[in-house]
C-alpha cells in the first residue's frame, strides 16, 4: 500500500494523510429501539468523546478530527468523526467505509426541541431525530448540545452507547464534593492537589514522553529544569483503542514548563487561591479527547505549573483531582 505522508511533528504525535484502497459505502438499516436503562458498550469497543458527548464503537474503528484524518491505513472496519461531518479529504485517496458514526455541535436549538415529544430516550437523554442522509440515522441532543449519528450495520448499538463525557463531568458547576478516602496530598509547583494513592510515584527534570505525556495509574512530577528532549515516539494508528482515556496525572514546572506542555490557554477562572486556565483544545475529538490540559498560576507569581489529567471512565476521580487543586502554603 503507497503511503503519502502529511507529517506535522507534534508533542501529541504525527498527523498522516495516507493514499489506501477505497471503501465501498454500504447503508445499515437503524432502527428506534434505542432506550436502554442504564449505559451500554459491548466489549473490546471503545468511548470516543467530543465536548459533552461521548459513543463507543469498536477499538480498530479509526478516529477522525478536525485535527488528525487518515484511511486506508488497516481493515478498521469504521471510522467515526468527532467534532466533524463524515468526509475525507479527496487527496487522501481513500474513501470513508460502510459503518460509520459522528458527533458534531448541535447549532443553535429551537425551543421547541425543549418541549415536544423526544423520538426515544437513550440512557436518560431525551433525543429528537433529524434529517439525515439516506441510510443514516441522526439526533439532537439537547441536553449534550450535540447531534449524534451512525450508518451500517453497527449503528444502534452504537447510538445506545451515548453517555455524557468525562469531560463534561470534570467541568460541570457545583460543588466537587470532598477527596477520597486514602487518597495523598501532594505540593509541587507551588500548587496543592490530591490523587489516588493507588498511582505509582514518579519524578523527571525533563519532558521526555510522547502522546498525551502520560502513563497509566501513573503521577508523574516533571520539574523541567532542562529543554524537552524531542523522542523517536512511534507512529500511533489512530484508532478508538489507542486513543482511549486512561487514567493518571502529569504535572510540569519549572523553567521549561511552558516549552514542554506547548498549548495556548483560554477559559479561565480563579478558584481557591489560583487561577486556572484551559488548554484551546479541550473538547476536542481525537487524541484531545482523552486528557484535560490546563495551567494553574498563583496571584503575584511568575510562571505556571501545568497539569494533564487523564479523563478515563465516568470521569468521577478526574474530578476528584480537578476539584482539589488549590494555592499551596509552602513551596512544594
Amino acid at each position: 500500500m503507497a503511503v503519502k505522508a502529511d507529517r506535522i511533528g507534534t508533542r501529541h504525535g504525527r498527523r498522516l494523510a495516507v493514499i489506501g484502497a477505497a471503501l465501498v459505502v454500504a447503508l445499515g438499516p437503524v432502527t428506534s429501539a434505542l432506550a436502554s436503562p442504564r449505559p451500554t458498550r459491548p466489549a473490546a469497543w471503545a468511548p470516543v468523546p467530543f465536548q459533552n458527548a461521548q459513543l463507543s464503537v469498536p477499538g480498530s474503528w479509526l478516529v477522525e478530527s478536525a485535527g488528525e484524518q487518515s484511511c486506508g491505513l488497516m481493515p478498521s472496519g469504521g471510522m467515526i468523526f468527532a467534532g466533524i461531518r463524515p468526509s475525507l479529504p479527496k487527496d487522501l485517496g481513500c474513501g470513508l467505509t460502510a459503518s460509520l458514526a459522528w458527533i458534531v455541535p448541535a447549532g443553535h436549538i429551537g425551543p421547541g426541541f425543549g418541549h415536544g415529544k423526544p423520538t426515544t430516550v437513550i440512557n436518560g437523554f431525551a433525543v429528537y431525530r433529524v434529517r439525515s442522509a439516506r441510510g443514516s440515522v441522526e439526533f439532537l441532543v439537547p441536553r449534550l448540545d450535540v447531534l449524534v449519528g451512525a450508518r451500517g450495520p453497527e449503528a444502534r448499538r452504537v447510538l445506545a452507547t451515548l453517555q455524557r463525557s468525562p469531560l463534561s463531568v470534570v467541568l460541570r458547576p457545583g460543588p466537587f464534593g470532598p477527596v477520597p478516602a486514602g487518597w495523598i496530598w501532594r505540593r509541587f509547583g507551588g500548587v496543592r492537589f490530591a490523587a489516588p494513592r493507588s498511582w505509582s510515584l514518579e519524578r523527571a527534570d525533563q519532558w521526555a514522553t510522547c502522546g498525551t505525556g502520560q502513563y497509566q495509574d501513573t503521577l508523574l512530577l516533571i520539574r523541567a529544569t532542562r529543554p524537552p528532549l524531542l523522542l523517536p515516539c512511534p507512529f500511533q494508528i489512530p484508532t478508538a483503542a489507542a486513543f482511549a482515556a486512561q487514567p493518571g496525572l502529569t504535572v510540569v514546572t519549572g523553567r521549561y514548563a511552558a516549552e514542554s506542555v506547548a498549548e495556548n490557554y483560554g477559559r479561565c477562572h480563579v478558584r481557591r487561591g489560583v487561577r486556572i486556565c484551559l488548554a484551546t483544545v479541550t473538547g476536542q475529538g481525537g487524541l484531545f479527547g482523552s486528557v484535560l490540559i490546563f495551567s494553574v498560576t498563583r496571584p503575584h507569581h511568575r510562571g505556571a505549573t501545568f497539569f494533564l489529567l487523564g479523563l478515563s471512565g465516568r470521569g468521577d476521580r478526574a474530578r476528584a483531582v480537578f476539584g482539589s487543586i488549590s494555592a499551596s502554603l509552602r513551596a512544594g
